[in-house]
């Protein structure tokens, strides 16, 4: 029976509600469903506080939508392996972050780095955005949101201009940029950036303070499984379209139609999400 009425919060990417019921006769093997997790919305973590103080965390998702209700002493570690899925799923669905790793990787295999460079630029996106994570989750820092994501997605317009400007200065006898030179320092700086996008999903969707390491560890991890599926996708793409379309001039009209693509998404991304702040 419930208590009063529901609250309930929204923001970009979550739905947070909160509500009182009182339950005759108590819990016992009662279970809880989630009703209306989907492909839009695949995760959903439950903080149950008894009425004897107990606390009692589990994450639930699309896939098995029921939890039970007993008070366990395991507390948060139910349920734990679910953070790895929900890591996966977050980024195959963070267009944003999977934008400027393509227009990272476009960059640098028309400047024709070798794929030690390409690998340590990656591999510094990886460590960036996971140290921010880690700070952000662990040391409770942060940033507003709504200037992050529209950083983010500038990140990502400047990164297309960067690749589009870049046949243009090697024709005219320019130097590389500084993106091109060295890589691995742009994609650092960017990937903290992106990390505070990362932490914020994290804690949009709570994590269990009895095992908050573990939580972030799966879900870190998650995210790089994503991230290295996107990449072998990208990689499949690639070899496929040189087999196909092996002329030089079909490949660079290729790029020049990814790239505007990818500039016009990131454009729209900033007007949308800067109305949205200057709204709110």
């Amino acid at each position: 029976r419930p208590l009063g009425r529901a609250l309930a919060e929204r923001d970009q990417e979550s739905v947070l509600r909160s509500w009182q019921v009182q339950c005759a006769g108590g819990l016992g093997q009662r279970q809880l469903r989630i009703i209306g997790l989907d492909l839009s919305t695949p995760d959903a973590f439950v903080q149950l506080r008894r009425a004897d103080g107990q606390l009692v965390q589990r994450s639930v998702s699309r896939r098995d939508p029921v939890l039970s209700l007993q008070a366990n002493s395991s507390g948060g570690a139910v349920g734990l392996w679910s953070y790895l899925g929900i890591g996966v799923e977050h980024i195959l669905r963070g267009a944003d972050h999977l934008l400027f790793v393509l227009g990272l990787l476009l960059l640098l295999r028309l400047a024709r780095a070798g794929w030690v460079r390409i690998i340590g630029a990656l591999t510094a996106f990886t460590l960036a955005h996971s140290l921010t994570l880690a700070l952000v989750v662990l040391g409770h820092w942060s940033l507003p949101s709504q200037p992050v994501e529209i950083a983010i997605a500038l990140s990502i317009l400047l990164l297309a201009v960067e690749v589009l400007e870049h046949p243009g200065r090697q024709a005219a006898g320019l130097g590389p940029s500084w993106t091109v030179k060295w890589p691995w320092l742009i994609a650092f700086g960017f990937g903290l950036l992106h990390g505070f996008g990362f932490a914020g999903a994290l804690l949009d969707i709570g994590v269990p303070e009895a095992a908050l390491g573990w939580a972030l560890l799966l879900f870190n991890i998650g995210v790089e499984l994503g991230q290295l599926l996107f990449l072998a996708g990208l990689g499949l793409l690639f070899v496929v379209a040189h087999s196909r379309w092996s002329s030089a001039p079909v490949r660079q009209l290729g790029h020049v139609l990814a790239l505007n693509g990818i500039g016009a998404v990131a454009a729209f991304w900033v007007i949308q999400r800067s109305a949205g702040m200057l709204s709110a």
